[in-house]
């Protein structure tokens, strides 16, 4: 509905410059957005119009009442309106990318464990398109890259190699790509599928125990940091606070209950999420 809006308002503005918007197409299609180029970005337009009125409307109300200079108060709601619309357009542009690296990081993190299904199931003389409605009874993110693949075939009515390129040319993850690639390859020669996807297991899943490796250095890196900057820095200041109090004066003891009931808190929250981000296994 809005893409239609927006289309119909800003569609023959945008078709002239479309050419700048090259790279976004394969971004949109990474990130599973159902736009063309033009309507994605006549949707950024439109979202970059509505910020631009919507905050032009309520900064004027609230800097008129704030301020005793009306004149003022529309020059900054006006300089406030414009940071908006651009601030809008640009974190809609560059959304589809942080998208599609999202779903790749989710592909990767799978697919060592993705390839080991295949390869059992290959082994045992499975058909190559029944692979992937294995995989895709996994779920996750590749499950659902995988079921693509399988309504393809056998919804669509594709055969297996344009299937199998589609969903390569589609992929974020160079390394799915590389495994589909390589099993059009295979395939076409008439090798054998199961030591192919044996042998590529074997490599996704030596990068993911790299990955592991890494992971528990990082974790005692960043632990170390925690330590030391978090729980020794606080009870440094909290005691050096104690006995500074009665030569400075001053609310120490609230400024103290902020640092253990807040600060602390809220960098521990951090932290976690830091590492919550980093692991291979989330």
């Amino acid at each position: 509905m809005i893409e239609n809006i927006a289309y119909k308002l800003f569609g023959k503005l945008v078709k002239p410059y479309i050419d700048y918007f090259e790279g976004l197409g394969l971004q949109l299609r990474q990130a599973k957005m159902k736009y063309s180029v033009e309507e994605y970005v006549s949707v950024l337009f439109f979202s970059s119009l509505i910020a631009f009125i919507v905050v032009m409307l309520a900064g004027s109300f609230y800097v008129t009442i704030m301020t005793i200079h009306p004149s003022y108060a529309y020059t900054f709601s006006i300089i406030i309106s414009l940071v908006s619309a651009a601030g809008t357009f640009i974190l809609g542009y560059y959304y589809p990318g942080i998208k599609g690296r999202s779903i790749k990081s989710r592909i990767e993190k799978s697919l060592p464990f993705a390839t080991i299904y295949m390869s059992t199931a290959a082994s045992s003389d499975v058909q190559p398109a029944e692979l992937f409605k294995i995989v895709s009874m996994h779920g996750g993110e590749i499950g659902k890259e995988c079921e693509r693949i399988y309504r393809d075939i056998h919804m669509l009515g594709m055969d297996l190699n344009t299937a199998l390129t589609k969903a390569a040319n589609r992929t974020p993850s160079n390394k799915f790509a590389e495994l589909l690639w390589g099993m059009i390859s295979v395939i076409n020669r008439g090798g054998d599928l199961g030591e192919y996807l044996a042998g590529k297991s074997r490599e996704f899943m030596g990068d993911f125990r790299r990955s592991l490796n890494d992971y528990s250095k990082q974790i005692s890196f960043y632990t170390e940091i925690y330590i030391t900057l978090i729980i020794v820095g606080t009870l440094f200041f909290i005691v050096l606070s104690s006995i500074m109090s009665p030569l400075v004066g001053g609310d120490i003891l609230f400024i103290q209950t902020l640092i253990v009931f807040v600060f602390v808190p809220v960098i521990s929250a951090i932290f976690l999420f830091l590492l919550k981000n980093i692991s291979p296994m989330s």
